[in-house]
Order: structure tokens, then sequence, then C-alpha cells
């Protein structure tokens, strides 16, 4: 089972976000004031915690300019594996599943953050858990925190901030989460969730426990011969319970059907 289509829907969900940056109007004076920020000065105030690593984003070009912390450690690539390229390589952090949750509820945060006023924006910030993959194909249980540290004069995110930590000693059980903080105002800050999952009821599952099994295997690429070996069923099994699950979803093929599953929260917990 290929899931291209489920991977074009991804791309192209990043490309919308990313209409945010390229569609804003900018500040003609902007180059000139952002001469004189610093990096490193909003950077130390902002988080001192371990083990963590950082991505400084330029959101009018969607691209990686800094990073630091314990990067190669914690994630297993090199900071020039970064450096000057598209943010969209954060992609490759974790799987096709948390990957579309987190891009459904980063285009919630964003039209959040564009209806604040100007004046209150830089306190809207999000944060989300979710199972970070190393380049080595091991796994942990991360915290990303993001921030938009620097604004032009019309108010258009200019520098993002992103902290990621390994939260794993704190809870091992990896999960999706994604909320929307919300500090404006300090006696009544709010923490919004933002996850399908969270937000709201997940439409039931109208398929089995073994067709579940066999729809989460099949949604991580694998293959009909692969499912049964881990599953210890038959092919023709496996291929019953693809049939059934496309009677019961109306859907026509496994591209379809990933797709609604994904949807419909029906892989969330």
């Amino acid at each position: 089972m290929k899931l291209d289509s489920v991977k074009t829907g991804i791309l192209s969900a990043y490309r919308k976000l990313k209409t945010y940056y390229d569609d804003l109007p900018r500040d003609p004076d902007l180059e000139h004031y952002i001469s004189q920020f610093s990096f490193g000065e909003v950077i130390d105030k902002i988080y001192a915690v371990g083990p963590y690593c950082w991505f400084l984003s330029d959101m009018r070009q969607a691209k990686f300019l800094k990073t630091g912390g314990a990067v190669e450690q914690i994630t297993g690539y090199r900071a020039d594996e970064f450096i000057g390229r598209s943010f969209i390589n954060a992609a490759r952090f974790t799987n096709v599943l948390h990957l579309t949750g987190i891009v459904q509820a980063a285009e919630y945060f964003w039209g959040y953050f564009y209806a604040q006023p100007i004046a209150t924006r830089t306190h809207v910030k999000s944060s989300y858990t979710y199972e970070f993959i190393r380049k080595n194909g091991t796994s942990f249980h991360a915290l990303q925190q993001s921030s938009t540290i620097f604004l032009d004069k019309q108010g258009n995110g200019v520098y993002q901030f992103d902290l990621i930590t390994d939260i794993t000693h704190l809870d091992p059980v990896i999960q999706l989460k994604f909320f929307i903080l919300d500090t404006t105002d300090e006696a009544n800050m709010k923490n919004i969730p933002v996850h399908p999952g969270v937000t709201k009821n997940p439409v039931p599952l109208p398929i089995t426990p073994a067709e579940r099994k066999v729809l989460e295997l099949i949604a991580q690429g694998k293959s009909i011969k692969m499912i049964a070996d881990m599953l210890k069923i038959s092919e023709n099994t496996v291929k019953h319970h693809r049939t059934s699950m496309f009677r019961k979803c109306e859907v026509s093929n496994m591209a379809q059907l990933t797709a609604k599953a994904i949807g419909q929260g029906w892989f969330l917990k």
C-alpha cells in the first residue's frame, strides 16, 4: 500500500501554511531594524531546560536559520543538515499520523494567532507532544514549544523559535497532543486544546479490532505480506479485512480509507 495521496495531502497542507507568510504585507523598513535584533539574548531569556535543542526559522522564507542545544545528541542530525533549508525538512521528525495531526492543528493555530491584536501576538504560543523519530530510527516522547519571537511593524511573524525537549523521563507513553497557550491576560491565561482528538469527539470507528490492526499497519506503509507475518494470519485474511473496511467505510481504495481514518481521528488516542 502506498501513501502517496496522504503524503501529497501533507505537502499541500504545508504549502497552505506557508501562504500565511507569503501573503502577508511586509514592512518596508524591516531589514533595517531587524539587523539590530539579538537572537542570542532573546533565546537565552526564553528557555533554560534540558535535554533540549532549538531551531530558529525565518518565517518569510520558511527556512531554518540557526539551531542550538544538543541537536545531534537528541535528534541524530547535524546542524548543517538544516541550516538554510526549508522547514518542511522537519517532516522527517515524526510519523505520518502524528505529522498530519500537527499540520492540521498548526493551521488552526495560525488562524487564531492572526486573529489577535498585533500588540498581543507574541503572547500566543503553541505546545505539542508527539513521537520524535531520530535519524537512526529510534524515537522518544517529545515536547515541542513554538514561539513567534519577532514581528514586523505590521504584526506579521518574521522569526519563529522552536524548542524540542525529550520528556520520556516524565511520560514514557508517547501521545499526540496540541495546545495553544495565550498569556495575554496573566490573570486568565488560556491553554486551549486544538488537537482533533481533544477538541472534538472522533467519529466512531465502524470496523472491528482486527480490521483496525490491519488498517494501522497499512497506514504505516506495510505490505500485505508483512502484515500477514506480523499478525500471524494469512495474506487472504488481510485482503478480506481490507475489502470489509472498504465496504463499511464507503471508500474504494486504501488511500481514501487512510485519509478518512486520519481525518476522522480514528488513529488518535
